[in-house]
């Protein structure tokens, strides 16, 4: 039950005006690309667009701790009916390439739009010893979290998660946006984790927030 207490979710968690933003840049050219597009932004640098500023305000909320020196981060996005299995975050490119297990020390989720019939499911289970079993074998306790705008969910990054996706729900036109972010001790090996350098998801790179909205203004959210 210890896990399930380390599960927050902030209501309004960006200043409305930045939030705004940040869903009108991510248009239909954010969408092409697969999962597997991450990339890199260390807490000690400036904020080069405006997901990575985004990010530095919402690192004010999940106050990761001295050890975390950066974050990986992605959108997301599912239609309507699809559900995302169940499976644990983790350096994917170290798992394919030494076959060691490393999972970030947060995970986290902020909603870019109201989606009820596919919430987050996160349950009390992580990794065995071995690789593959799950302890406890079966979950004894789980929460749900449905997506609503600004609203940010933040839970250990070595948690059982997943999508599962409700069709018996009324049908929803479009699909489920959300923005990833992984808080790391360590940087994720390459290719799944790169630099961003404005190729994908271009109109991020130019897309700045104002002054106003810098992360150091007091306004922050409180866990809803």
């Amino acid at each position: 039950m210890h896990g399930m207490r380390e599960i927050t979710v902030y209501r309004n968690a960006l200043p409305l005006r930045l939030f705004r933003r940040l869903v009108r840049e991510v248009g239909d050219e954010c969408l092409e690309e697969t999962y597997t597009t991450n990339f890199w932004y260390g807490l000690d640098a400036q904020p080069g667009n405006l997901v990575e500023e985004v990010i530095a305000r919402l690192s004010q909320l999940v106050r990761p701790g001295p050890r975390c020196i950066g974050t990986e981060w992605w959108l997301g996005r599912l239609p309507y009916g699809r559900s995302l299995s169940f499976h644990f975050d983790r350096d994917m490119a170290l798992h394919k390439q030494k076959g060691q297990i490393v999972h970030p020390i947060w995970s986290s989720i902020l909603y870019l739009n109201r989606f009820p019939s596919s919430p987050t499911v996160i349950l009390d289970q992580v990794l065995g010893r071995d690789g593959k079993s799950l302890v406890p074998a079966v979950a004894s306790a789980g929460k749900s979290v449905s997506p609503e705008p600004n609203q940010y969910l933040v839970y250990r990054g070595d948690r059982y998660h997943g999508v599962m996706a409700n069709k018996a729900a009324p049908r929803q036109a479009g699909l489920r946006l959300t923005l990833l972010v992984n808080y790391w001790d360590r940087r994720p090996l390459p290719p799944v984790c790169r630099n961003y350098d404005g190729t994908i998801y271009a109109a991020l790179c130019n897309a700045r927030a104002e002054s106003s909205e810098h992360p150091n203004s007091q306004d922050i959210a409180m866990p809803g």
